[in-house]
């Protein structure tokens, strides 16, 4: 697959399917807020270790079909399925909701907000959840515009958004 193919040099892009959009569009700016959140986990990753490193990993590798999703335009969704093309699900939720579980037993109680920066984990948890944050007000934006194909997005990326904030606290 070719990368530089120049067909993006006048601001349009290409969704899944080949219907072309502005590379401004609420679609791509949600998509494109995504990829930016899962770099920052990826930041995050790079800082920890086990368990941890193996679980960012796998919501990175959730991240990049949920961006695939977000790539599709509202009326092409059904042909993610016709395509045999991953969706995240309630399965994906729970291992997410799991987690916060895990942390939440810890019984750690919410004692006011703290600076990032005690460690780079620490300081790189809070960017992730920051971009995570972001990522789910692009994801409302293009909801509220242009309608996404199922709510399921949002929920998944609420959910997450909290799960990191409980890893950074407990990091």
């Amino acid at each position: 697959m070719k990368i530089s193919t120049k067909a993006g040099d006048s601001g349009t892009t290409s969704l899944m399917f080949g219907r072309r959009v502005s590379k401004a569009s609420l679609r791509v700016c949600a998509y494109g807020a995504l990829d930016d959140f899962s770099a920052t986990l990826g930041l995050a990753r790079s800082f920890s270790e086990g368990d941890m490193n193996k679980f960012i990993l796998g919501v990175q590798e959730d991240l990049v079909f949920l961006m695939t999703e977000l790539a599709t335009a509202k009326e092409d969704f059904p042909k993610l399925a016709e395509k045999n093309i991953r969706t995240l699900n309630e399965d994906d939720l729970k291992k997410i909701e799991s987690k916060i579980g895990e942390y939440e037993s810890k019984n750690q109680s919410f004692a006011g907000w703290r600076h990032s920066g005690e460690s780079h984990l620490q300081a790189a948890l809070d960017m992730a959840r920051a971009r995570c944050r972001f990522a789910e007000r692009e994801l409302v934006r293009l909801n509220e515009g242009e309608g996404l194909a199922r709510p399921f997005p949002l929920t998944y990326i609420n959910r997450l958004s909290d799960l990191l904030w409980l890893m950074s606290f407990n990091s």
